[in-house]
């Protein structure tokens, strides 16, 4: 299925859908792009499995699926509990938004997002001024 076509049940549910992380920044970097990841935000597990019931979860510790060979992970928020790279408590919710699921991630040039339907560039850490598209 198109990811247009993804990302439009996925407003027609409540939600949005996110292009995320590296493949933004290697875009606004007319690099080719090797991998594509999704931010699902407005949507909890069951709505998402309801309107995809062909992906499958990939996550042990938060909700990813596996939909067209691409990664759509559900908005969340971490909070470190811990020593290490793992030691997070993990919560997702239609509530998170996509700024608050950027502010997650370890470095900023990564923490970019292009909605999918409108082509919008979130950019919370400003880090998109210094490409050219």
């Amino acid at each position: 299925m198109e990811i247009k076509k993804i990302a439009k049940l996925i407003e027609e549910k409540g939600g949005r859908l996110y292009l995320v992380g590296g493949a933004v920044r290697d875009m606004l970097l007319n690099r080719s792009i090797s991998d594509t990841d999704y931010c699902v935000v407005g949507l909890n597990e069951d709505e998402f499995l309801e309107l995809f019931p062909d992906s499958f979860s990939r996550g042990k510790s938060f909700e990813v699926f596996d939909l067209n060979g691409c990664e759509f992970a559900l908005a969340r928020k971490e909070i470190k509990i811990g020593e290490g790279h793992k030691a997070f408590k993990i919560t997702t919710g239609k509530k998170i938004t996509i700024e608050k699921d950027l502010e997650r991630r370890d470095i900023t040039i990564n923490a970019i997002a292009q909605d999918v339907l409108t082509g919008e560039i979130i950019d919370p850490y400003k880090r998109n001024r210094r490409y050219k598209k």
